[in-house]
């Protein structure tokens, strides 16, 4: 499927930055099993401390990120955080449409900072 551009990147960017806060979820239980687990002091308090701070630092800044490019998308609330496949049939919740050659292109055009709200 061919996309504009400016809906390449606003879809790859979505959809990595749900993989990424996927990831980084994975690692803050990973890292706090590891930290109950840890066999020094030293080691246990520096995996606690690496999971404090993808919790409280970095999870939230990504899962932004993510919540603003699926409201770029038109995603809705429920909607935010699942992977998009835009060669599905269910492209009628996106800020997207298909043309008669099966293009994308933004319902209404894309403007940095501006945000689609699918009011339906």
């Amino acid at each position: 499927m061919q996309l504009p551009r400016n809906v390449m990147d606003i879809y790859f960017g979505y959809n990595f930055r749900v993989g990424d806060v996927k990831g980084a979820k994975e690692g803050i239980a990973e890292f706090e099993q590891i930290a109950q687990n840890a066999s020094s002091a030293e080691e246990k308090e520096r995996y606690a401390q690496a999971a404090k701070q993808l919790r409280t630092e970095i999870l939230p800044q990504m899962e932004k990120e993510m919540e603003q490019l699926g409201k770029q998308l038109g995603l809705k609330g429920g909607q935010i955080g699942k992977v998009v496949d835009l060669n599905g049939d269910s492209l009628s919740h996106l800020a997207v449409k298909k043309d008669q050659l099966n293009g994308l292109s933004m319902i209404t055009p894309y403007e940095t900072g501006r945000f689609y709200h699918n009011k339906a």
